[in-house]
């Protein structure tokens, strides 16, 4: 860590201060810090990303400018990380691990797991879905939980919930 405030000091004149606290997956800048030495937000994030991106173990460190402003590429990856932000909530630098990463070390509390990550291991979930006028069967492409209430809903051929944007499932509705 030590290299990486270097170069924030370096390069803006203040180094380990400009980091207020890391919870997991943002890291959250020093707001009185950078406004009172008039700095630029996006450079500063933008800057702690490019440090973060130098660790081992850290795939991608993106900055909240540039995911609110559409800085980044298309990517999954990418969308699974807009999927995650939220601009007034959300930190000032996004920090992905690689796959099988993560810190596991928060203020002297070992931690065991996280709330997962993008990676197929993370995200990959038995579905199940079970009743009269369900035919037993397989599903081998990817779905995701927002898919339950749609699917739920035309199941029961009812109207799905407000705001849901999940898919509906076709193979549960087979033989219905």
């Amino acid at each position: 860590m030590g290299t990486g405030i270097a170069a924030l000091k370096e390069r803006f004149g203040v180094g380990g201060e400009l980091i207020l606290e890391y919870f997991h997956p943002y890291v959250y800048l020093n707001q009185e810090i950078i406004e009172g030495r008039d700095l630029d937000q996006a450079e500063v994030e933008r800057a702690g990303g490019g440090e973060l991106s130098k660790f081992e173990g850290v795939a991608l460190a993106v900055s909240s400018t540039a995911l609110a402003e559409g800085g980044v590429p298309d990517t999954p990856l990418t969308r699974s990380i807009l999927r995650n932000h939220h601009p007034k909530r959300s930190g000032d630098i996004f920090v992905f691990f690689e796959p099988h990463w993560f810190i596991n070390d928060f203020d002297g509390l070992t931690v065991a797991t996280t709330h997962g990550s993008p990676w197929r291991y993370d995200t990959f979930f038995p579905l199940i879905f079970a009743g009269a006028g369900v035919q037993p069967q397989r599903v081998h492409r990817q779905v995701q939980t927002v898919d339950v209430a749609p699917t739920l809903a035309a199941f029961l051929g009812i109207k799905p919930p407000s705001g849901s944007r999940g898919s509906v499932l076709v193979e549960v509705l087979r033989g219905q």
